[in-house]
């Protein structure tokens, strides 16, 4: 029988996989079984495939991958060599930065070529969905260099002109295509500026800080800036009113920052200041410390934040962590129905069940969550909005579940009881 749910009840739903993280440790060590520690950069491609770029020089080097949501890794070469930064394109190529050079694969890591050889260390690589990838480093290449081609080919676009040693340390592009260089400088100032066109022409931001220093930027969903400052914080800022405010700055280096939806960040820490991870879940306006299940709560050096295909997070830096739980959109804005429900039946079940919905909705596909009385997430996946699924009882526990379903417009949810 179906019931009326309120519109309390269902965001409460969706939200209590990431509530319960905060009753337990948020974080995870992830053994992989190739020290992990000795990890320098990591990518997620879309397909959820996992790539782990190693230190080289006297630890072990290369490249590692995992499709097993970091269960088993396989070497994917790259001749020990120091790997300061990984890109899977949209077309699937690989294209990776190691110690003076770009190596390239069009096979899944299974091959190998050199496309980059002037002298530079590239940490810093993105890549665009029409081809296009621009790309930086330290020691002799004081610029951005940019491929037309997935990488094949390469040309300079831009050199730094500010007095010192000038080097990439940040990439992040807008919805526009715009592309955003953030740089530090050993002997002066660094810089933010930024490109319309693909690089033809670059312009330079005003900056916030006396001693510009940027470690981070990135462009959130509705479409600020945040940049990230060497010992002075976090901050923000709006290309309506061209300001910048001061988001988080006591006295910490951001070193990568990653949005969930509108209002969930997360800002990992360089080893000055605190280090670890700070969270918001309000747009940037408050941020807390979210160390627990890192070095024992201390937190450490956390130099990259990804969120898996799955909504499980990925911390990088001294050490290689996971959520425990994973993390969802925010679901504000959204419609509830609360007059269009779902139902299942049998309910309750032992071995499946048929759950339904209305599926007078014009989406093509809908987002099913199942997850049980403690949070955790039994099933996350895309599917046909048929208007029926098929939930079969693959060894789980007698308990209560809950389930939601979300297309573009509405979220409905429900209860299913399985028993011995």
């Amino acid at each position: 029988m179906m019931k009326k749910i309120t519109k309390y009840f269902l965001f409460l739903i969706l939200q209590v996989t990431f509530l319960q993280a905060f009753s337990q440790d948020f974080w995870e060590l992830v053994i992989t079984g190739i020290d992990s520690t000795f990890s320098r950069c990591i990518d997620i491609s879309p397909e959820g495939d996992i790539y782990l770029g190693m230190n080289g020089y006297s630890y072990p080097g290369g490249i590692y991958r995992s499709t097993d949501n970091a269960q088993s890794w396989e070497y994917l070469g790259l001749d020990e060599k120091p790997v300061y930064s990984i890109e899977v394109c949209i077309n699937g190529n690989i294209v990776t930065g190691v110690k003076n050079g770009i190596f390239k694969s069009n096979d899944n890591g299974v091959s190998w070529y050199q496309t980059y050889w002037p002298v530079g260390n590239i940490t810093n690589i993105l890549s665009l969905s029409n081809g296009y990838i621009f790309a930086g480093g330290v020691d002799n290449l004081h610029g951005i260099i940019r491929s037309d081609d997935f990488g094949e080919t390469w040309d300079t676009v831009h050199v730094f002109t500010n007095y010192g040693q000038e080097n990439l340390e940040a990439l992040a592009v807008s919805a526009e295509g715009h592309v955003w260089a953030g740089t530090h400088n050993i002997f002066g100032q660094g810089s933010i500026t930024f490109t319309t066109d693909l690089g033809e022409t670059w312009t330079e931001l005003d900056s916030p800080c006396n001693y510009t220093q940027v470690f981070s930027l990135a462009i959130k969903p509705q479409g600020d800036l945040f940049a990230g400052f060497h010992s002075e914080g976090l901050y923000r800022y709006n290309f309506m009113n061209q300001q910048w405010t001061a988001l988080y700055y006591p006295w910490v280096s951001p070193d990568d920052i990653l949005f969930i939806g509108d209002y969930k960040i997360f800002v990992g820490l360089g080893p000055d200041g605190y280090g670890g991870v700070i969270y918001s879940e309000d747009g940037g306006l408050s941020f807390n410390s979210l160390n627990s299940g890192i070095n024992g709560g201390n937190g450490t050096s956390i130099s990259y934040l990804f969120q898996h295909p799955n909504n499980f997070i990925y911390a990088e830096g001294l050490g290689f962590y996971r959520s425990v739980l994973p993390v969802y959109t925010d679901v504000k804005n959204v419609e509830f129905s609360e007059t269009e429900q779902t139902s299942n039946a049998p309910n309750p079940f032992t071995n499946k069940t048929v759950i339904q919905w209305n599926n007078s909705e014009k989406d093509k596909y809908v987002n099913l969550v199942i997850i049980n009385s403690s949070g955790n997430s039994i099933l996350n996946e895309k599917i046909e909005n048929t208007g029926e699924y098929f939930f079969q009882n693959n060894n789980l526990k007698p308990g209560i579940f809950f389930y939601s379903l979300a297309g573009k417009k509405s979220i409905y949810s429900g209860k299913m009881v399985l028993i011995k």
